[in-house]
């Protein structure tokens, strides 16, 4: 932000490329190989879970020999870990551009609806993320504690400062607190996803599910 008031055509929803499995059977060693892998395990462990999901399943959907997987990881288990990184970093940006509307000039109703219209489209943005977040966040353990401390906590503290902002003016529909607030914004969205997910999303119905869910959920938040 550059201190300048916001105007209708800076409520922009944020938007970055999701994690995608690729087509064909890539050259080992290079970028693509991992970027195949990490897309191949999102999509199995989204699917059936991390103890569901086997190591050769992946190198098949990923089109590589299971043992590139044991060089590029070493195991399953820091193959997740790569894969949680991978969504923090997909995740990062969305979560500057909320910080910056942190104190910026504007009315303190558009800043928040931005940010909220931000964290939304961030997470529709990646398809698999409603339900891999889910399965993990259920289960306590490390896995748990590394969700919480690489992708919750980061997005926690970009929303928090906004939805405190909103309260102490009166903007919050039920006067609980900001975290909670924030968990019924997570909750509202990841249930239609892991729903209508079941049903096999196009490229289209994303984009259409993100614009209902950020017409849909603002307003059960903000009494404005």
């Amino acid at each position: 932000m550059d201190g300048s008031t916001l105007n209708k055509d800076d409520l922009v929803p944020f938007h970055h490329t999701p994690l995608s499995r690729r087509r064909g059977r890539p050259a080992k060693g290079t970028p693509a190989a991992r970027d195949a892998m990490l897309g191949a395990a999102l999509h199995g462990f989204s699917r059936k879970g991390y103890d569901g999901t086997g190591l050769r399943e992946i190198a098949d959907e990923a089109g590589v020999d299971p043992a590139l997987i044991s060089h590029h990881f070493g195991s399953k288990f820091a193959l997740w870990k790569a894969v949680v990184d991978e969504i923090a970093l997909r995740l990062a940006a969305a979560r500057r551009s909320i910080e910056e509307l942190h104190g910026a000039s504007g009315p303190t109703e558009e800043r928040v609806r931005e940010g909220l219209t931000r964290f939304i489209t961030a997470n529709c943005d990646i398809p698999e993320l409603a339900k891999f977040l889910s399965d993990e966040m259920s289960q306590p353990g490390e896995r748990q504690e590394y969700i919480m401390r690489e992708i919750w906590e980061p997005y926690q503290d970009a929303m928090l400062p906004l939805l405190q902002e909103a309260r102490a003016d009166g903007l919050l529909r039920h006067d609980g607190s900001p975290e909670l607030t924030l968990m019924m914004v997570m909750g509202a969205v990841m249930l239609p996803l892991l729903m209508m997910r079941r049903r096999g999303l196009s490229k289209g119905d994303e984009a259409e599910l993100s614009r209902r869910l950020i017409s849909d959920v603002l307003p059960m938040i903000l009494a404005a």
